[in-house]
C-alpha cells in the first residue's frame, strides 16, 4: 500500500508539472510494465527523477523571481505623474520616490504626496466615486501646502486647505467600499472637505466624504485569489492603497501613437488620458506586453504582473472633463486589443487592454529623462 501511495503522488506531481510527465511519469510506467510491480529499482528510478523535477523546479522559481543580470535599454522615461486623489487631476513631477505603496514627491519636507492616497466616497452608501460617473472630479487639483496640509483646488471653487489626518485617537477611522465591495480602511478627512466637494461635484452641501489612508496604521489590501491564480506573478503587496489595481502603471508613447492613428479623424487624445505613472518614450508599440522586467534608472525595479485593461474613463477629457460621444478611443480599443487568453478573459471580461500594471521589486528614485530597461534575453 505504501509504494502504491507513493506511486499515485508522483502521478500527482507530475500532473502540475506537465513539462516533466514524460520523464516522472511515462519512463517509470514503461519500466514497471516491463519488469513488474512494485520493484526497487522502479522506485529508485522515481526517486531519481523526482530529485531532478525538485530542482527544476526550484532553479525556476529562482529565475522567476531573481532580478536579470542583463539589461537593455529600450527608451527612456518621458513624463512621471502622481495622482494623489483617486481619480482627480495627476500632478507631473521631475522626480520621484517608488516605494511599495506607490510614488511619492521628493521634499524635504515630512508630507509627501502620494498615489492615491485620498479617495472621494459616498457619505450615506461609503462607495467610492470616481470621474467615470463624474467627469468634473478630473479637475480637482491637489498641491502640498506647507508641511501638514494640502491644498484642493477646481474651476470657480475657492482654493481649500485641508490638514492631511495623521494618527490621532481623535481620527474618524472608517470604511469605504471600492471595486466588487471591497472594504477598506480611511481616515476621514473632515466636514469641511467634505462640503467643498459636495458643492463642487454634486453642486449640494453634502453627500461626499474625503478619506485618506494611514500607512503606518492601516492594513493593505489583499487580492483576490483569482486574480493571483490567473496572472502568477502578482502579489498581495502590488496592491495600490486605493487604485483600481497595482501600485504602478506603464505606458509607451508609440502605442499610444499607433492608437491615434486608428481612430476617427474627428478624435484627438491625450497620454494623460490613460493616466499613466511612467511613460516611456523611444520603443516600439506595444512591445511593453512582452516585457517581465523593467528598470528605470539605476535602482528602481519592477515586475510585470498583468495587462492594464480600459473603462469609460479614457473617454474623457482630462483638460475639460468633456466625455467622447462615441465613446473614443475606448471604442478603437476594443477592436484590435481584447484580450484572447481565455483565463485572462474570464478575470477580466471584454475590456481592450493597454499599458501594464508593475509590481515594485527594489525601490528607487526614478527621474524624468532616465533609461528604460528590459531583461535582456
Amino acid at each position: 500500500m505504501r509504494n502504491r501511495e507513493q506511486c499515485r503522488l508522483v502521478v500527482e506531481e507530475a500532473k502540475a508539472h506537465p513539462g516533466l510527465q514524460r520523464q516522472v511519469v511515462v519512463i517509470p510506467m514503461l519500466w514497471q510494465k516491463a519488469y513488474g510491480f512494485p520493484s526497487p529499482l522502479f522506485w529508485g528510478t522515481v526517486s531519481v527523477l523526482l530529485a531532478l523535477l525538485v530542482r527544476w523546479w526550484h532553479q525556476k522559481r529562482k529565475s522567476t523571481n531573481s532580478v536579470p543580470e542583463k539589461w537593455r535599454c529600450v527608451g527612456e522615461l518621458s513624463e512621471l505623474t502622481v495622482f494623489p486623489i483617486k481619480s482627480c487631476a495627476g500632478i507631473s513631477l521631475e522626480e520621484a520616490e517608488c516605494t511599495e505603496c506607490g510614488i511619492q514627491t521628493v521634499s524635504d519636507g515630512p508630507l509627501k504626496l502620494r498615489d492615491r492616497f485620498f479617495i472621494v466616497y459616498d457619505e450615506k452608501t461609503e462607495e467610492f466615486k470616481t470621474a467615470r460617473t463624474y467627469p468634473k472630479m478630473l479637475l480637482i487639483n491637489v498641491t502640498l501646502d506647507g508641511n501638514d496640509a494640502v491644498k484642493l483646488s477646481a474651476p470657480n471653487m475657492p482654493e481649500l486647505q485641508i490638514k492631511v489626518p495623521q494618527d490621532s485617537e481623535s481620527n474618524k477611522r472608517t470604511h469605504c467600499k471600492i471595486w466588487n465591495n471591497e472594504k477598506v480602511e480611511t481616515v476621514d478627512c473632515g466636514d469641511t472637505a467634505a462640503n467643498w466637494l459636495s458643492k463642487y461635484v454634486l453642486n449640494q452641501d453634502c453627500g461626499l466624504r474625503l478619506g485618506y489612508y494611514l500607512a503606518d496604521i492601516m492594513p493593505r489590501r489583499v487580492a483576490a485569489e483569482k486574480l493571483k491564480q490567473c496572472f502568477k506573478t502578482f502579489k498581495n503587496k502590488d496592491l495600490g492603497v486605493y487604485s483600481d489595481l497595482t501600485s504602478f502603471m506603464l505606458m509607451t508613447e508609440s502605442s499610444i501613437d499607433d492608437l491615434r492613428t486608428r481612430l476617427p479623424p474627428h478624435v484627438s487624445i491625450i497620454s494623460r488620458q490613460f493616466r499613466p505613472n511612467f511613460l516611456v518614450r523611444g520603443s516600439l508599440p506595444y512591445e511593453e506586453d512582452k516585457w517581465k522586467w523593467i528598470r528605470i534608472g539605476e535602482t528602481a525595479v519592477f515586475k510585470n504582473v498583468k495587462p492594464c485593461t480600459r473603462c469609460v474613463l479614457t473617454t474623457i477629457n482630462p483638460d475639460t472633463a468633456i466625455m467622447e460621444p462615441k465613446r473614443e478611443p475606448l471604442r478603437t480599443l476594443k477592436g484590435y486589443r481584447q484580450l484572447t487568453d481565455p483565463a485572462m478573459l474570464k478575470v477580466e471580461g471584454s475590456s481592450p487592454a493597454l499599458g501594464i500594471h508593475l509590481g515594485l521589486h527594489n525601490s528607487g528614485t526614478v527621474r524624468v529623462g532616465d533609461s528604460i530597461f528590459v531583461e535582456d534575453e
